[in-house]
């Protein structure tokens, strides 16, 4: 059995703010059966998964989907826009506050990834030459 598929199913859950009961009476299970199937220690059948795709309004794809390795591909690229901000920031010679350094990386991490699909993510290299200019403003 896939333990990613019972992961996604809470995530799911919690993101439609739907509580384990209201999704079980959904679903037409026990609270029970519903907290196995989140934890793994149950098997989604393919009526069961069809049905928990429909409650969500997904495909039943996305069920299986790993969400942990998008955020793991999120985290890379932020680790990317600091360790370049760092470089261009001690490079330019620039003197910036922590509150400017911080604000700085969101927005730069905002802008590398605001768009992006999974499989552009996946392949994604950041470049943040064509920010110096901001980054210089924001020192002087």
């Amino acid at each position: 059995m896939d333990t990613k598929v019972p992961n996604n199913i809470a995530k799911l859950r919690k993101q439609m703010e739907l509580s384990q009961d209201t999704l079980a009476g959904r679903l037409g299970i026990s609270v029970t059966q519903l907290s196995r199937l989140e934890r793994g220690l149950s098997s989604l059948t393919q009526a069961r998964m069809n049905q928990l795709a429909e409650v969500f309004a997904v495909e039943p794809h996305d069920l299986y989907r790993n969400a942990t390795s998008k955020e793991r591909l999120e985290l890379n690229v932020m680790r990317d826009v600091i360790v370049q901000l760092d470089e261009m920031i001690s490079r330019l010679d620039v003197s910036l506050t922590p509150q400017q350094r911080g604000d700085l990386t969101v927005e730069l991490y905002r802008l590398e990834v605001d768009g992006l699909t999974d499989e552009a993510l996946t392949d994604h290299v950041v470049n943040l030459k064509r920010f110096e200019g901001m980054v210089k403003a924001l020192g002087n």
